[in-house]
C-alpha cells in the first residue's frame, strides 16, 4: 500500500469570538472563517478525541472536475486548524468518540482506506480498496477497530452493506435490502456486536445514482442486525408504532439503547415530545424529553445528555437536555438557514468531555463551523 506516514502539519487560526449567549452563559466561537464551505461531517458518531480536544471536519469547493472534499482537524485548546488531506472520497467512518477515523483516498486510480489518529495525527493505510465497490455514505467502525461497514447500491432496488475485515484484509456483503438507501449504519460503540440500520421504506435510487424518492408513504423505521449481518431485530419506531422517524438516531453511550427523533403529530407534539429511546427487544419506545421538537440528535459520550437542533423555530436553536430527567434548555441559536445541502444543517454534537457543542451554521452566508461552550452549572441544572 501507499506509504502515508505522519507528516508535519501547518496550523492556522481562523477563529472569531462571537460573544456569549446570555440565557445560558455559553461562549460562541466561530472556528472556521475562510470563504469556503466547512462542515463538521455529521452528529451521530462524533469525530473527536475522547477528551474533546481535537475534532475532524471537512471542507468542500467546486472544481471543473466536480466537488473536491478535503479533511481537516481542529485543536480546540488552541483554537487552531490544520489540513490533513487535500482530497478525500466518500466513506469517512469511525467508532464514536474513539479519536480514530477512517477515510478514503485515491492516488493514480488506486483507492485506499486510511486510518487517522486524531491524538497524534499519525496516518496509516489499512485496506486496499481496488476491488471493493464504491461507498455511498458515512461508514462505521467497531470499537476494536476490526470491522468497517458502508453502503453500496449496485442497481435500483438493491442496497448492500459491505463489511471490511481490517485484520484479515478481506471484504464481503453482509446484508441486503431493497430500500435501505440511507442506512446511517452505526456499530454499537461499547462491544460492536450490533449494527443499527435506518430503513427508508419505499426509498429509491435510479440507475445513475440519483435520489428518486427518499422514503415512501410508510415512512422510515429502524432495525438492528449483528456484525455478521444476521439476527434481524426490528425496533418499534415509525409506523405503526409511532409517527415516522425523522431519520436521525444514535446509540446512547454503552447502554445498548438508541436515541431518535420522530416527526410529531402537531396536536400532540408539545404534550408528548418527539425524542424517544428504545433498545432491541422493547415492545415500545419511551419518551425522553418534552418541550422542544428536535430534528438531528446526538448523545454525549457518557450517555447522560442529548443535543439537537430545533428546526421549527427561527434561528434553529441548539438544545441540550438530560436523557434521565428529560430537562432541556436552549444552549444557543445556530442562526443557520437550513436547506437541502447537509452543510446547512447544524448537526450538533458534544465533545468527549461534554465541554463544547460543535455545530454548523451558514449565518454568515457561507457554511462555517462553530463551537458553543457548555457551562458546568448548565449541566448541573439538567440533572436531578
Amino acid at each position: 500500500m501507499t506509504n502515508r506516514k505522519s507528516r508535519g502539519v501547518r496550523w492556522i487560526s481562523e477563529s472569531i469570538d462571537r460573544g456569549v449567549y446570555v440565557a445560558s452563559g455559553s461562549r460562541i466561537i466561530q472556528v472556521t472563517s475562510a470563504p469556503i464551505i466547512s462542515n463538521n461531517i455529521y452528529c451521530e458518531q462524533p469525530y473527536c478525541t475522547p477528551d474533546g480536544g481535537i475534532f475532524a471536519f471537512i471542507r468542500m469547493h467546486y472544481a471543473p472536475s466536480g466537488i473536491v472534499t478535503s479533511l481537516w482537524v481542529c485543536d480546540l485548546k488552541r483554537m487552531r486548524i490544520a489540513m490533513i488531506e487535500p482530497e478525500i472520497e466518500m466513506g469517512i467512518g469511525c467508532c464514536k468518540y474513539s479519536g480514530i477515523i477512517y477515510y478514503v483516498v485515491s492516488d493514480g486510480g488506486r483507492r485506499e482506506l486510511i486510518k487517522l489518529s486524531l491524538e497524534d495525527l499519525e496516518r496509516e493505510p489499512v485496506f486496499n480498496l481496488e476491488d471493493v465497490p464504491p461507498f455511498r455514505t458515512i461508514g462505521s467502525v467497531t470499537p476494536d477497530q476490526r470491522y468497517y461497514v458502508n453502503l453500496h447500491i449496485p442497481k435500483p432496488g438493491l442496497c448492500q452493506i459491505i463489511r471490511l475485515d481490517l485484520k484479515k484484509g478481506s471484504w464481503k456483503v453482509i446484508h441486503e435490502n431493497v430500500d435501505i438507501i440511507n442506512p446511517h449504519p452505526q456499530f454499537e460503540p461499547s462491544k460492536g456486536r450490533d449494527l443499527l440500520i435506518q430503513h427508508n421504506r419505499g426509498g429509491l435510487i435510479d440507475e445513475d445514482g440519483n435520489l428518486v424518492r427518499l422514503v415512501g408513504e410508510e415512512g422510515a423505521t429502524l432495525y438492528v442486525i449483528d456484525y455478521e449481518g444476521n439476527n434481524y431485530r426490528p425496533l418499534p419506531v415509525g409506523k405503526p408504532y409511532t409517527s415516522p422517524i425523522t431519520g436521525h438516531e444514535c446509540w446512547i453511550g454503552d447502554t445498548g439503547k438508541i436515541l431518535l427523533t420522530i416527526s410529531p403529530y402537531p396536536e400532540k407534539a408539545m404534550e408528548r415530545g418527539n425524542i424517544l429511546a428504545v433498545k432491541p427487544g422493547d415492545e415500545r419506545a419511551e419518551a425522553v424529553s418534552k418541550g422542544h421538537l428536535l430534528g438531528h440528535i446526538s448523545a454525549s459520550k457518557d450517555g447522560e445528555f442529548f443535543v439537537g437542533d430545533e428546526w421549527r423555530k427561527p434561528g434553529i436553536p441548539i438544545v441540550i437536555g438530560s436523557i434521565k430527567t428529560g430537562r432541556s434548555l436552549i444552549l444557543c441559536t445556530s442562526g443557520t438557514f437550513g436547506g437541502r445541502p447537509q452543510y446547512t444543517h447544524p448537526h450538533p454534537y458534544f465533545t468527549g468531555d461534554t465541554g463544547w457543542v460543535i455545530y454548523n451554521s451558514n449565518v454568515t452566508g457561507i457554511p462555517q463551523i462553530y463551537v458553543a461552550s457548555v457551562p458546568d452549572e448548565v449541566l448541573d441544572s439538567l440533572r436531578d
